[in-house]
């Protein structure tokens, strides 16, 4: 429900803001640049095992991008929590993104990288 958003979390707001004006600037590059066309008739529905696999590696590298951000808050939240300092994160914030960051890691970033380069080179 709406109800459960934490609306009081900064980091999450902040998140969310970062995500929706992100997506908001690559949906109107698409449509400035007029590249629907193109992006529907030579990647999303190609069969090209090629193009397949870049597909997968351009995703791959997102979810990289991704889990460097988890990974940078982990480090950071430990550098901070140190003496009577509780760090910037509360407990159960950092145990999301410590999973989280294992799951994007493994099946988000591993797995298509993996799966990217085979389907481009055979």
């Amino acid at each position: 429900t709406l109800e459960a958003i934490p609306y009081h979390e900064p980091i999450v707001m902040v998140t969310l803001a970062a995500v929706c004006l992100g997506g908001l600037a690559v949906f109107g590059a698409i449509t400035y640049f007029r590249k629907w066309k193109y992006l529907w008739t030579e990647w999303l529905t190609s069969v090209d095992h090629k193009r397949i696999g870049v597909m997968y590696i351009i995703v791959a590298l997102i979810m990289l991008l991704r889990g460097f951000a988890d990974a940078i808050m982990m480090r950071l939240q430990q550098a901070v929590a140190f003496g009577d300092s509780t760090g910037y994160l509360p407990p159960h914030h950092y145990d999301q993104i410590f999973t989280a960051h294992g799951v994007i890691m493994i099946f988000f970033v591993a797995m298509p990288l993996v799966t990217g380069l085979m389907n481009y080179v055979v």
